[in-house]
């Protein structure tokens, strides 16, 4: 069973998460080495995905499987963000050498909490694979690759966010769970 560290758990922190979350540009919050323990579904049925001009990558179940739809992980989002929120997706994704997903992607998507786990091992930054968060007239969040951190980023209508194109030249995959919550 996947673990959230205790660190997050202190009322003081998720206070100082909250106030962090709202003012921010594009709300966002970026928590390091989140889970002390994690229990990765391996044997996810991972398939390649293309839509050209869109993405390419593999995706599949999520690789902590039911535990983004817990109440563990639902109640700390709502004290971190000070959002009822309900489950919409959860996703397996797996980037190697030239995969891509671009911005347009979620061009008619409403409002969301849009939380990404990185499982990413061995990262170099020149391989690229940033993921990046977007809203008009914003600058944009762009996230390096760092294993363990979940990323939380509420999107309006009209923001975007995607993992950007990995070089050819990598050695090693982008693997992470993104996850979709509607506000209530």
């Amino acid at each position: 069973m996947s673990e959230i560290n205790f660190y997050y758990l202190e009322e003081a922190t998720l206070s100082n998460l909250d106030r962090i979350f709202h003012t921010a540009d594009i709300p966002f919050i970026r928590l390091s080495k989140f889970l002390t323990s994690v229990d990765i579904r391996e044997e996810s049925k991972i398939t390649r995905d293309e839509n050209i001009g869109f993405y390419k990558r593999s995706i599949g179940e999520a690789f902590l499987g039911d535990y983004w739809e817990s109440d563990e992980i639902i109640n700390f989002l709502k004290e971190a963000t000070g959002f009822n929120l309900k489950f919409r997706t959860s996703q397996g994704q797996i980037y190697d050498s030239g995969d891509y997903s671009l911005l347009h992607t979620e061009e008619f998507e409403k409002e969301r909490l849009v939380v990404v786990y990185d499982m990413t091992k061995n990262w170099n930054l020149d391989w690229g694979g940033y993921d990046i968060y977007t809203s008009p007239e914003k600058d944009p969040l762009i996230c390096n690759r760092d294993e363990g951190t979940l990323m939380l980023a509420l999107l309006k209508e009209g923001d975007y966010s995607c993992t950007r194109y990995v070089s050819l030249n990598s050695k090693s995959s982008v693997k992470l769970d993104k996850i979709v919550y509607d506000l209530k």
